[in-house]
This record gives C-alpha cells, structure tokens and sequence, in this order.
C-alpha cells in the first residue's frame, strides 16, 4: 500500500510539472522515472523491460528520414511545384498546400513539415499580396489530419500501435478512411470559412508571372540525395505496409533505411544525430518507466477496475468513457502523456475481460 501511495504522489508531481512547464517536460518525466527507482518502487532490470525500444527506433528512424529528406530540398521542392500547380488560383493554393502537408506529415515529422510549408507560405502569400492565415491555418489542421492516417504518422499512433502490436496495413485499413472524410469535411468547411479571401482571383499576371519564374529545381541543394531519400522512403513504405507478411519488425525497416541514408548521404553522422529530437525520446523513456511502476505496484489495477465497475465491462460504454476523458484532456494538455497513462490501463482492462480491448485503444 505504501508503495502504491508513493507511485500515485510520483504520478501527480511529474505530471503536474509536465502540464504546467512544457519546457521541462523531458526533464519531469525522466526525474519522476528516475525517482521511482531510487525509492525502490521498482528496480532498474524490471524498469528497462517497460521501455518500448520498438516504438523508440521507428521515431528515432523517422527523424534521420526527415532530417536528412530536408537537408535535400524535398520539403521546398514539392511546396513550390504545389504553388506553381495552383497558377496563382487561392483556392486551389489553400487545396494544394493543404492536401500536401496531409500527405507530408503522415509519412515524415509532422512538425519539420509545417515549419518548411509555413515558411514557403509566408513567402508565397507576400508575392500573391494575399493574406497567409487562412493557408497556415488550413496547414496545420491537414498536417493533423495526415498525422490520424498511419502508424508512423505521430508519436502518439506509434505508441498506441506498438502497445497494441497493430501492423502498418491496420492504420491503413482503420484510420485512413476516417481521415479521408475528414479531409473532404474540411475542404469544404476551410472554403467557407475564408471564402473572401480565396475569392481573390484577380492577381495580376505580372505577379503570376514572378511566380512561374521560381525554379523549383534549385530548390533540390543536393540532386542525389534527394533521389535517394524518395527511393529509400518509397521502399521503406512499401515494405512498412507489408511488415505483417515478410514478418519484419517497423523498427528495423526504418532504422536500416535511416542508416543506409546515413551512408548514401556521405554527411557527418554527428551532424544528423545532432539534429535528432532527443527531448521526446527520453520524455518517452520516462513516462514508460512510471508506467511502468504503477503497474508493478497496483495502481493501474486500481483504475482498472473502477473502470470496469462504473463501465460494467461494456466495451461500447468503456470506449466511449475514454475517448471522452482522452478528448477532454488532450484539448488542454499534452496527449502524449495521457496517451502513456492510458495504454497500461486499456491493457489491463483486456486481461480482465478476456479480449485484446481493440475498440478502445482505436
């Protein structure tokens, strides 16, 4: 009972730091980790087995893709090949930016893909003499929209799909036609929303001319490369949809794809690995090592079976409890770690009513 009072005031200390400082989330989640090993709560042999080096290694990955795709010019590339697609039309801009950051952020980093579009776009609206906000607004939500449609979309797909021992096709098959209508719903509702700005067609051929005169090409820094971070990328997806058949691992497809790149790329490792996120990787390492703890000393079990109890083990009625909880709390704080908290929940939920609890991690 002491050490289940003792995780549960660990619990709250580091989350509260976490939802109160975004910027010393990392350092609250790794301190609260290590913390719990120092008070005994658990050991540091059974503390490495709560760690998810599968969901660790498709991040890790992921970012070498982006960092190194980026160093070539592929994010410039296709937004100015978009905006001279869009002949100086805003509603076709707003369309063509938008689905490209969808498609960008579901196979590479969200976040680098927004901050290359936002920047392409600022620059793109000053030269249309158009106003950006409806163009950056349009891109993030898109970018969020393709993030939903695949396993290696966001950090938070990732976990849940690794918790869940999901494959890269069952994103696909699950979430992508979800994301698919939410597309659709928001061309629409983004068209009405900014319909007077986008009804702006009477730009001046000499601006649309500025624009035609932009060579994408001399976007690319590095032709190689960037053909080889679409082939690579290419081959790592299609393999990534097939990992359930060839029966290889999410992780290894795209940490050997990182690393050939790595050597194709004949840049300095140092300067990669440099430009890695580490903040997340170990903000991850630490919420699943207090994950971790509170399974080992019974709070999990604890929140588990009030769930049950105030649910009666109804499936429709858990999953629609969670996603309430889950989409209340995420409006105001980060998903990541209630992402963490949840996953051992729902696991222990499956182990009592018999069944992997599918619908509610979905």
């Amino acid at each position: 009972m002491i050490k289940l009072i003792l995780s549960l005031i660990v619990l709250i200390i580091t989350y509260f730091l976490i939802f109160t400082n975004r910027r010393i989330r990392t350092t609250s989640a790794f301190f609260g980790a290590i913390l719990t090993i120092v008070l005994g709560l658990i050991t540091f042999d059974k503390a490495i087995t709560y760690v998810d080096f599968n969901k660790l290694g498709i991040i890790i990955g992921m970012m070498i893709f982006t960092i190194i795709a980026k160093e070539s010019g592929i994010f410039q590339y296709l937004a100015i090949k978009t905006t001279k697609y869009s002949k100086g039309n805003p509603l076709v801009l707003l369309i063509s930016l938008s689905l490209l950051a969808g498609f960008l952020s579901s196979v590479l980093d969200e976040i680098t893909t927004l901050l290359f579009l936002a920047n392409i776009t600022l620059a793109i609206t000053h030269i249309l003499e158009i106003s950006p906000l409806p163009f950056l607004i349009s891109e993030i939500i898109f970018a969020n929209i393709g993030g939903l449609a695949t396993y290696i979309g966001t950090p938070v797909d990732i976990m849940i799909g690794s918790a869940a021992n999901l494959n890269f096709y069952d994103f696909i098959f699950h979430m992508t036609p979800i994301s698919l209508i939410f597309v659709i719903v928001n061309i629409f509702y983004l068209i009405n929303l900014f319909k007077d700005t986008l009804k702006k067609n009477n730009i001046p051929p000499e601006i649309i001319s500025r624009l035609n005169k932009i060579d994408e090409k001399k976007a690319i820094t590095n032709p190689a490369l960037f053909n080889n971070s679409l082939l690579i990328l290419s081959i790592a997806l299609i393999a990534s949809f097939f990992s359930h058949i060839i029966n290889l691992n999410l992780a290894i497809i795209y940490l050997s794809g990182a690393m050939i790149l790595l050597i194709i790329s004949q840049d300095r490792p140092d300067e990669i690995y440099a430009q890695i996120d580490w903040r997340i990787i170990f903000f991850l390492i630490g919420l699943n090592i207090l994950a971790g703890t509170l399974v080992e000393n019974g709070l999990i079990e604890v929140i588990s079976s009030k769930l049950l109890n105030l649910t009666k083990g109804s499936i429709n009625l858990l999953s629609f409890t969670i996603l309430g909880v889950s989409t209340f709390t995420s409006s105001f704080f980060d998903n990541i770690p209630i992402v963490a908290l949840t996953i051992p929940v729902i696991e222990n939920i499956s182990h009592h009513l018999g069944s992997t609890a599918i619908t509610v991690l979905w």
